[in-house]
C-alpha cells in the first residue's frame, strides 16, 4: 500500500486498529508492505499522517483461501458454490468501484468454463492463474489479476494441415464458426496438470485427442495425448464406432479417483449417434472404461447444455441423457441385452466400469423421445447428504425442456427406474413461469445450490430460488413456489446461476447471472442477434434485491455473448468468456 500525506510527510500503519499489525491480522511495513495471516478474512488498513492525526487513508485487505476453481460449476456436487470469496460483497459489488476491470482478445470463442488457480509457481514467481481454452484448439495461461493479457504461455492444437473442425462440416447451426475445445477442461492440483478434450481436422480426417498439459508450461505431460477411440458389438453383432465429427464433446469434464471421465452428445441430432462415456487413467491416459448408452437402439445424448456429470461422496457418476432408445421397462439393474438402451434417463453410472447401477425414466419417455423433450436440457446437481426429506435423505436436482422439476433419490437402489403408470419419484413438480417456453425450451442449464435453497435459470422468466423446507419444495398442487425471483427475466437459453459467499453467515452472499441470449446461435429457436452478454449480481437470499448489472454503463459492457457459459467468481475477480473475448470483472484500486 502506499499514502500520500497532502503537503508532504511520513504516515504511521495499523491493521484492524493495531499498530503495525500483528499475526492475527497481518503485519504491515512502514514502507506499507503488508503480509496477510494464515487465516481467510477481511482486514482494515489506514495509514495516518504523524504530523496531522486527522489525516487518515483508508482501504481494504480481503484474504482468502480459495485454492482455485478447478472443474465445471465450483465443485464435483456442480452446486456453483465459492463459499470463500471475501472481497466481493453486496456493499462492495453495489459501490461505484465495482465494474469491468479489463478485458483480452482471444483467438476463438469460448464455450467452456475459464478455471482459476491460486498461488502457482509460473513465469519466475507466484501467481494466480486463469485457463482458458477456445473453439479455435487454443488454451491460454493468463495471469489472473493482470490485465496486460499477455500469458505466462499459449498452447496450440491446430498447425500445417491441422485445423478446428468447420461448424459447416456438421451441417449444424449449434456454434456460429468451428468446433475445437468445447467441453469445460478439468484441473489436478495434486500434479499441476490440466486436462481437456480437443477436436482437429487432418488432411480430410477428424481426430478428437485427451490432452494433459503442464500447467506451469502449457507442454503435453508424459503420454499425452491419445487419440480418442471406442468400438462395441450390440446384441446384433454389429460394431458401433465412436464417431470424432459426429460425437460432441460438449459436457464438462470429470476428475475423480484418479480418472478422466468424458461425455459426449451430438450436433443437432445429426447422426447417427451414440450418448458415450469413457474413463481415462489420468497417468497413463489409458482408456479403462467405455460405456454407450443405446448399443442396441441409437441417440441418447448427454447434453446437459455444457454441464459436468455430478460425483457423489463414493465416486458414483451422475448425469442426463436426451432423446433416443430406452428398453429397461423392467428396471433390471445392472440391465441385460438386448434391454440396455437408456436414453431419457437420470443414471448413475459405476465409476469403475461406467455401468448403470441406478437409473430414473419417466413414465412418458417414448412420447417425450418422440417430440425432442429432452430432460438433458438441464445437468444434475446432487444436494448435500441429508438435505431430503424423510425416508430420501440424499437426493438430486435436475429439470428438462419442459421445466419439470425432479427431485429424485441417489442412494443405491432408490432413484425408482421406469413405471408406465407414472412417475415415483421424490417430487415431481412444474416449475413457475413455464407458460412462456412451453413446450421445449424452458430449461438449458445448471441449478445452483446455496444454504438450502436451489436456484434455476429458465428462458422466458426470471431466476427463481427454490427453498428446501423439510427436504422439500414448497407447493402450489403440482407447481413449485418460488420463495424469491429476479425482477427481470431471461430469453432463451436462460442462465445458469453461481453464489459466491463467506464461509460463514448469510449476508454477504451474491447470486450471479450471464444473461447469454445475444450468442447469434439460431438453433433452438436461440437469438440470432450476436451482442454483448449482460453480468447481473443479486443478493441470494432475496433475487429481487439487485446489486449490479453490466448493461447499466456502456463501459461495463462485456464481449458479445456465447450460450450456456457463466461467470467464474474468484479472489474478488468475476471472469466472463465470450466470442474471442475473455471480460474481467473487479473493483477499483
Amino acid at each position: 500500500f502506499t499514502a500520500t500525506v497532502t503537503g508532504g510527510g511520513a504516515v504511521n500503519w495499523t491493521v484492524d486498529g493495531v499498530a503495525g499489525g500483528n499475526s492475527t491480522v497481518g503485519t504491515i511495513t512502514i514502507a506499507g508492505l503488508y503480509t496477510p495471516p494464515a487465516t481467510a478474512g477481511k482486514h482494515t488498513i489506514v495509514a495516518t499522517s504523524t504530523a496531522d492525526a486527522s489525516q487518515t487513508g483508508t482501504a481494504t485487505a480481503a484474504v482468502t483461501d480459495l485454492g482455485g476453481v478447478f472443474t465445471y460449476h465450483n465443485d464435483l456436487a456442480r452446486t456453483g458454490q465459492n463459499l470463500q470469496e471475501y472481497a466481493l460483497t453486496p456493499t462492495s459489488v453495489a459501490s461505484s468501484k465495482f465494474g469491468k476491470r479489463w478485458t483480452c482478445p482471444l483467438d476463438g470463442d469460448v464455450y467452456a468454463e475459464p478455471l482459476y488457480i491460486a498461488n502457482l509457481v509460473i513465469g519466475g514467481g507466484t501467481h494466480n492463474v486463469l485457463v482458458v481454452a477456445t473453439q479455435h484448439d487454443s488454451v491460454y495461461a493468463f495471469d489472473a489479476d493482470s490485465g496486460s493479457c499477455v500469458p505466462y504461455w499459449k498452447t496450440s492444437f491446430v498447425g500445417a494441415g491441422v485445423t478446428s473442425i468447420p461448424q459447416s462440416d456438421n451441417g449444424c447451426n449449434d456454434t456460429l464458426t468451428e468446433y475445437g475445445i468445447s467441453g469445460t477442461p478439468v484441473f489436478d492440483p495434486s500434479n499441476n496438470t490440466v486436462y481437456l478434450v480437443a477436436a482437429t481436422k487432418e488432411s480430410g480426417s477428424y481426430f478428437q485427442r485427451l490432452h494433459a498439459l503442464d500447467l506451469a508450461t502449457g507442454g503435453e505431460q508424459s503420454n499425452s495425448p491419445v487419440v480418442i477411440a471406442a468400438t462395441i458389438t450390440n446384441n446384433s453383432g454389429v460394431q458401433l464406432a465412436f464417431s470424432a465429427l459426429l460425437e460432441n464433446q460438449r459436457p464438462g469434464l470429470v476428475l475423480s479417483g484418479g480418472a478422466v471421465y468424458i461425455g459426449w452428445a451430438s450436433h443437432c441430432d445429426n447422426g447417427p449417434y451414440y450418448g458415450w462415456m469413457m474413463s481415462y487413467d489420468e497417468i497413463s491416459l489409458t482408456q479403462t472404461a467405455v460405456l454407450n448408452t443405446t448399443p442396441n437402439g441409437s441417440e441418447g445424448g448427454i447434453w446437459m447444455s455444457g454441464g459436468a456429470p455430478a460425483v457423489d461422496s463414493s465416486g458414483n457418476l451422475f448425469l442426463t441423457t436426451g432423446n433416443g432408445s430406452f428398453d429397461d421397462t423392467g428396471g433390471v439393474v445392472p440391465p441385460l441385452a438386448p434391454r440396455n438402451d437408456f436414453a431419457m434417463s437420470y443414471l448413475n453410472l459405476n465409476a469403475t466400469t461406467l455401468a448403470v447401477q441406478d437409473f430414473f425414466t419417466p413414465s412418458q419417455e417414448a412420447a417425450w423421445s418422440g417430440g425432442d423433450l429432452d430432460i438433458s436440457s438441464s445437468a444434475v446437481t446432487l444436494l448435500p447428504d441429508g438435505s431430503g426429506p424423510s425416508g430420501h435423505p440424499n437426493v438430486l436436482v435436475g429439470s428438462d425442456k419442459q421445466a419439470h422439476l425432479w427431485l429424485i433419490d441417489r442412494a443405491a437402489g432408490m432413484m425408482s427406474h421406469f413405471s408406465s403408470s407414472g412417475d415415483n419419484t421424490v417430487q415431481n413438480l412444474t416449475l413457475p413461469h413455464s407458460s412462456g417456453c412451453a413446450p421445449d425450451t424452458c430449461v438449458f442449464s445448471t441449478q445452483a445450490y446455496y444454504n438450502g435453497a436451489v436456484y434455476i435459470g429458465m428462458s422466458a422468466a426470471p431466476v427463481q430460488a427454490f427453498t428446501l423446507v423439510n427436504g422439500a419444495f414448497a407447493t402450489s398442487g403440482t407447481t413449485a413456489v418460488a420463495s424469491s425471483a429476479t425482477s427481470n427475466s431471461f430469453p432463451y437459453p436462460g442462465p445458469s446461476p453461481v453464489v459466491s459467499a463467506t464461509p460463514t453467515g448469510t449476508s454477504n452472499a451474491i447470486l450471479w447471472v450471464l444473461d447469454n441470449s445475444a450468442s447469434g446461435t439460431p438453433s433452438n429457436g436461440g437469438n440470432q442477434v450476436s451482442a454483448p452478454a449482460v453480468l447481473y449480481a443479486y443478493s441470494a437470499t432475496n433475487l429481487a434485491t439487485k446489486f449490479y448489472s453490466s448493461g447499466a454503463l456502456p463501459a461495463d459492457s462485456a464481449g458479445r455473448a456465447v450460450k450456456f457459459v457463466f461467470p467464474v467468481i474468484a479472489n474478488g475477480h468475476v471472469y466472463v468468456v465470450g466470442r474471442s473475448q475473455l471480460t474481467v470483472y473487479g473493483l477499483a484500486p
